[in-house]
């Protein structure tokens, strides 16, 4: 196949995905992935403290913040390219630490929840969903990641930072 019909193709695929919306979870769970378009599930993975750090100010005071698809964490702009989203999401991730400081596990599942955003891809945005774990965690929580939209960057209720101001 030419390099236009595989573009053709791709950018197809990405119109019905976005269409397709975010249903949803039930029983608490994430809503559904949407099937890969681009970064792979799994990656990036990461812990506590390793790679590139940030301060994180402070927590926030909504319990949701981070840990629903209606209030993610706001890492985006549209100046960033995709190596700095990545990079930016990586530097968050690595910044958390658990609620008695225990090293934080986390690994990406995919997208979900699209939602419109002018300046993304077909004036579409989506949330980047990763697993995190740490020692006495009793099962997995979600995190929500917004790689478009930007506002105050803040430590998810429950989860604390051993980043010093610089």
């Amino acid at each position: 196949m030419n390099e236009g019909g595989l573009r053709c193709r791709k950018v197809g695929l990405l119109v019905l995905l976005m269409l397709a919306g975010c249903a949803g979870g039930t029983g608490g769970g994430i809503p559904p992935l949407l099937p890969r378009s681009g970064a792979t599930p799994g990656w990036p993975y990461g812990e506590s403290g390793r790679g590139t750090v940030q301060h994180l100010p402070s927590g926030a005071e909504d319990p949701d913040y981070g840990w629903t698809p209606s209030l993610p964490v706001p890492l985006g702009g549209s100046e960033w390219g995709e190596s700095e989203v990545w990079d930016r999401q990586m530097s968050y991730l690595n910044s958390l630490w658990g609620p008695e400081g225990q090293i934080l596990f986390y690994e990406r599942l995919g997208s979900c929840c699209p939602f419109d955003h002018p300046g993304a891809p077909l004036d579409r945005g989506t949330l980047d969903v990763y697993e995190i774990k740490w020692d006495g965690l009793v099962s997995p929580r979600h995190l929500y990641l917004d790689r478009f939209r930007e506002g105050a960057v803040l430590l998810p209720a429950g989860l604390t930072s051993k980043v010093p101001p610089r």
